[in-house]
């Protein structure tokens, strides 16, 4: 697990399942998908929640590995059935990693933002599943003046506190 997110997990999550409202909400996800690993904790409401993250996306464009770590707010709607839509942006950094071991990074507005669309099934009151497609940017030269985006879908399961 990555340290950043392990570390934000310690010191945040204890403050977070202090709410006291019904409706609050603290969580851990992982998950795989058209990349490697991607790994998550969330607290807020069963509508809007604050979310730190950190996806793998593995081999992209060529012969070098993107990952991205990042802070979004997603956006729940109403859930019916048991499942409900979702809508994710953020901002973070994006690293790639060249074949001759050089890296360049894309942070901020426009160049470290991440999108992302999905649903969400709840078949227990502490486990849900997550399917989503994001919308990432990463750097395509080693100087970081060129740069493309990649569309990962991800499955993740995530543990309700």
């Amino acid at each position: 697990m990555n340290r950043s997110l392990l570390l934000a997990l310690v010191f945040i999550a204890p403050t977070f399942n202090a709410f006291a409202d019904d409706q609050s909400l603290v969580y851990v996800a992982a998950g795989t998908g058209t990349g490697k690993a991607n790994l998550a904790i969330g607290a807020g409401t069963t509508v809007d929640v604050l979310e730190v993250s950190s996806i793998d996306l593995g081999k992209v464009g060529g012969n070098y590995t993107v990952k991205f770590q990042g802070l979004s707010l997603v956006q729940n709607a109403v859930p019916v059935k048991n499942m409900n839509l979702m809508f994710r942006v953020g901002l973070g950094k994006t690293t790639t990693t060249f074949t001759s071991g050089l890296t360049a990074s894309r942070t901020g507005i426009g160049s470290g933002v991440i999108f992302g669309l999905g649903a969400q099934y709840h078949p227990l009151p502490h486990l849900a599943f997550r399917g989503e497609v994001n919308r990432i940017t990463y750097a395509t030269a080693p100087d970081g003046s060129s740069h493309a985006a990649t569309y990962p879908v991800t499955i993740s399961a995530l543990y309700i506190f």
